[in-house]
């Protein structure tokens, strides 16, 4: 059976080849993995991913202990729902506005470069966990020892800048440092650009204009830390911009476990939660009972059924 990749396989490989360090490359594997079509024409080519990244861990445990201490320092191993990820020059508002979403306040000051390494919170949404990290402000010296790496390898980025005469030039300037690494970005589909300080009504003006001019002015959030603005919205946003469903699952005869949901891309299959679940569930796999939305009676799905945000899932074995 043929592989039949999509294209955008072919140019993460491409990117794998250019890739220089351990982590790039198990971060653009996992988007490779995440792409690829599941069948017995791909699984031979799935295997091989995998071992390849399993190497590339052992390569990285190979390291010197002084490189492993900076791995801590600027590279963040993902928690949660996904990892989210706040870029943005000094004093753009990017700690007050993670430790407003968090609920548990980072250091901040009126001078730049407050922060110095990476930094990592969880914001609560609804059923699950998010995981936001602060970053130094961009043009920190230390920005050539994360940049690259972190931008690839989150689920989501925050572009954010404060409101003043010159938010236009200043996200310009976010955008192109962003580009210098990530050249193939979309900004409707993986950035969102977040407004700090929209409580400064003197700026209004600078605020419609760059909303005007914007491509996807849908993907502009103002937020005030100060006043509580929009940081309900801000929140759902970036659940939306991870690109992922919850789905519930429940034991024959048993009321669903709605405290612990299973988190997978959207576009999801039944079996790929029957593997989220258990590996060998898959060759045990039979058929699945859904409940979608006020459904009171399981509906009976294939191993192929698209899963959605919120499905409560039965699997018989």
């Amino acid at each position: 059976m043929p592989a039949n990749l999509p294209p955008t396989y072919y140019e993460e490989e491409k990117r794998l080849r250019d890739a220089k360090n351990p982590d790039d490359k198990i971060a653009i594997i996992e988007r490779m993995l995440a792409i690829i079509p599941h069948h017995k024409g791909t699984d031979h080519l799935i295997a091989q991913l995998r071992s390849r990244i399993s190497k590339l861990k052992e390569e990285k445990e190979r390291r010197p202990q002084a490189q492993r201490k900076i791995d801590l320092l600027y590279n963040v191993k993902k928690e949660g729902a996904g990892q989210v990820l706040f870029i943005g020059f000094p004093n753009s508002g990017k700690s007050a506005l993670v430790g407003a979403l968090s609920g548990e306040p980072l250091e901040v000051a009126d001078y730049p470069y407050t922060t110095r390494i990476l930094q990592t919170r969880m914001m609560r949404y609804q059923d699950i966990w998010i995981q936001l990290v602060d970053t130094p402000a961009l043009g920190d010296e230390s920005q050539s020892m994360w940049f690259g790496n972190m931008l690839r390898k989150a689920d989501a980025i925050v572009a954010v800048v404060a409101l003043s005469e010159a938010l236009e030039t200043e996200y310009e300037l976010v955008f192109e440092e962003i580009k210098s690494q990530l050249p193939y970005i979309d900004t409707a589909s993986a950035l969102l650009i977040v407004v700090t300080k929209a409580d400064l009504t003197e700026f209004t003006g600078s605020l419609k204009e760059f909303e005007k001019k914007s491509p996807s002015p849908g993907e502009i959030i103002p937020v005030s830390v100060t006043q509580d603005m929009n940081l309900h919205i801000l929140n759902q946003k970036l659940f939306e911009k991870l690109g992922v469903i919850r789905v519930y699952s429940k034991l024959p005869g048993k009321k669903p476990d709605f405290d612990a949901p299973f988190v997978l891309k959207k576009g999801s299959t039944t079996l790929d939660l029957a593997v989220k679940v258990h590996k060998d569930f898959v060759a045990k796999f039979r058929y699945a009972k859904l409940w979608r939305h006020a459904q009171s009676d399981g509906m009976m799905v294939s191993k192929d059924f698209v899963l959605q945000d919120k499905d409560v899932l039965e699997l018989h074995l």
